[in-house]
């Protein structure tokens, strides 16, 4: 298996990952929906998605998973410099330092954010902030036939 590093060094732009989630939805992404399950998004403000699909149940337990296909062209390196867990002002709420540290990714041209794990994909987040201009949802595409699995 490629690592997702591999992915971003050879300019490759598909990488085949897992969503779970409570209950099945219809696509696209509700961005309403950020940062509302398991955490504030500490890897950005945007959808969620796991390298590896058994990771999905100890987010999502008696939840559904599915698989989809993400066109990131260029994604930061969390695990290089980890910019929304680094030092901050803790007076700003999370959720505030979040969006404005995405929004500056976002202009640099990033389109998301990744961790690995063991060399890895571990987490991978797909950035999106509408009201900037930046739908999140451009860049992930369902698999002809993949559908929510119950877990």
């Amino acid at each position: 298996m490629i690592s997702f590093a591999n992915f971003i060094l050879e300019k490759k732009l598909y990488i085949d990952v897992w969503h779970g989630s409570k209950t099945p939805f219809k696509l696209p992404f509700d961005e309403s929906k950020i940062a509302t399950t398991n955490d504030e998004g500490y890897s950005g403000r945007g959808f969620y998605f796991f390298g590896n699909e058994n990771d999905v149940q100890y987010a999502v337990p008696r939840g559904y998973k599915r698989k989809f296909r993400l066109l990131l062209k260029n994604a930061y390196n969390l695990d290089k410099d980890d910019i929304f867990s680094a030092d901050r002002d803790e007076s700003i709420a999370f959720w505030k330092y979040r969006d404005e540290e995405t929004l500056k990714l976002l202009k640099l041209g990033y389109d998301g954010a990744y961790r690995t794990l063991n060399g890895k994909l571990d987490e991978v987040c797909v950035f999106s902030y509408k009201k900037e201009g930046y739908d999140g949802n451009k860049k992930i595409q369902t698999i002809d036939g993949q559908d929510w699995v119950r877990i």
